[in-house]
């Protein structure tokens, strides 16, 4: 950690030196330990090191940010050069603004130290379970892998802040298979601190594998109708939650002026039981956001709360371009509350349905319309699965979507990095051949 303390230090001494009126840099060396699993067998074991170095400078409220992977000091200098030189070929911002020190503070997040023959027997363990368990299931690839990093994060202003952090983490892509038959791929993701337990009991692999295997004989959905949807977290995340973020709350379209709830906060945007939060510090997440790239501590803080518009997901800069206020964190750690009913509860409720467990479609629109394939997907009839459904259609809009909500599961991912769960919702356009 000294030496990357060192040469933070001396990088910032050298862009005063080149002229900046402030500057920022993060050093970061990390070491990753991967096992590849291809077409159901082990393929590749590996350890890869690396070094990284950001630089952000301003001049004259201009601002110029360059990356490298040496910490040499010629790369040192050429990079800090090529900031200052994209500096100032950039357009003067008054917007731009930075935490103020003295603050020093040192963090240590999640494994750092890679038990590596632990690594290889829970994946071996894995993939043998799964054979022995789901012989239906192709493991077309499976990355597992340790990623062990140290970081110093220090500014002109007297910020620094030092990171020692490491986590585990296994990534399953996967179909069904049998005989000439086989469904859609699906992917399977989760991050752990510990290999205290098997890791298909993590997260909701073990269910997800299910349902793929499920998914062997679908049948086509006759006609078009409008009614509720169920979608797993996944797909909740893909057409709901990453559009209210990125369309709705975030910088980009809080500054242009495109976001349909830039004058709704305080207001009701969504069903009372519907609370999304950022919660970098929860048991959930595995490694805490600290600090934001601007430099500033972080905390947690509620985006929509029962159903209320909290406040919006900016940074500083975006704050001071909007008149706004800067959020507690960089949208780290989301979390969707969860309910009080199973998902076979919800389903239970549900006459005539579908359950989407993946979605295909274009990015919704800036007004939350959306359209796509509904993928891995379920009918859901009288109350129960009616079984697997080929290639259908679904369409909506999410700021309607989000007052039309008819359930939330207490069953969640639990990923590593957040917490979702399942959502029911009303009013969906689904489309059969």
């Amino acid at each position: 950690m000294e030496k990357k303390n060192l040469l933070a230090q001396e990088i910032l001494k050298e862009a005063k030196a080149q002229g900046a009126d402030y500057a920022q840099c993060t050093v970061t060396e990390s070491e990753k330990k991967e096992f590849n699993v291809d077409g159901g067998r082990f393929s590749l074991m590996r350890t890869l090191f690396n070094r990284n170095v950001v630089i952000t400078v301003l001049k004259e409220q201009r601002k110029g940010t360059v990356q490298i992977n040496r910490f040499d000091e010629d790369a040192i200098k050429t990079a800090v050069a090529d900031a200052v030189a994209a500096a100032d070929s950039g357009m003067p911002d008054p917007a731009w603004e930075f935490a103020d020190g003295p603050v020093e503070e040192s963090f240590i997040d999640g494994t750092p130290e890679c038990d590596t023959d632990r690594l290889f027997a829970r994946t071996k363990e894995l993939l043998e379970t799964i054979q022995e368990k789901h012989p239906k299931i192709l493991m077309e690839q499976m990355i597992t892998e340790h990623n062990g990093w140290q970081s110093v994060y220090m500014t002109s202003k007297g910020v620094t802040y030092r990171k020692t952090a490491g986590c585990y983490s296994f990534s399953l892509m996967y179909s069904g298979h049998e005989g000439e038959k086989s469904t859609s791929f699906y992917g399977s993701e989760v991050t752990l601190k510990t290999l205290d337990k098997p890791v298909i009991e993590c997260g909701l692999i073990e269910r997800e594998l299910k349902m793929v295997e499920d998914q062997l004989d679908p049948k086509p959905l006759e006609g078009k109708f409008t009614g509720p949807v169920v979608l797993a977290p996944y797909a909740l995340g893909e057409i709901v939650l990453w559009t209210i973020l990125g369309n709705f709350a975030s910088d980009g379209c809080l500054i242009d002026g495109s976001s349909i709830w830039k004058d709704k906060l305080g207001e009701q945007v969504a069903d009372p039981s519907f609370t999304m939060s950022f919660n970098p510090y929860s048991e959930d997440v595995v490694i805490s956001e600290r600090y934001t790239e601007e430099g500033y501590p972080t905390a947690n803080y509620d985006l929509i709360r029962d159903g209320k518009l909290n406040c919006f997901a900016l940074s500083q800069y975006g704050a001071n371009k909007t008149g706004g206020k800067r959020a507690a964190n960089s949208s780290s750690g989301m979390t969707v509350k969860s309910g009080d009913k199973s998902l076979e509860e919800i389903i239970a409720g549900i006459d005539r349905g579908v359950l989407v467990m993946r979605f295909s479609g274009g990015s919704p629109s800036p007004s939350g319309e959306y359209s796509g394939v509904a993928k891995n997907s379920f009918l859901i009839e009288n109350g129960k699965i009616a079984g697997a459904l080929t290639e259908t259609m679904i369409s909506g809009c999410v700021p309607e979507m989000l007052k039309q909500i008819r359930g939330i599961s207490s069953d969640t991912l639990k990923d590593g990095n957040g917490s979702i769960p399942y959502i029911a919702f009303d009013g969906i356009t689904i489309s059969g051949k």
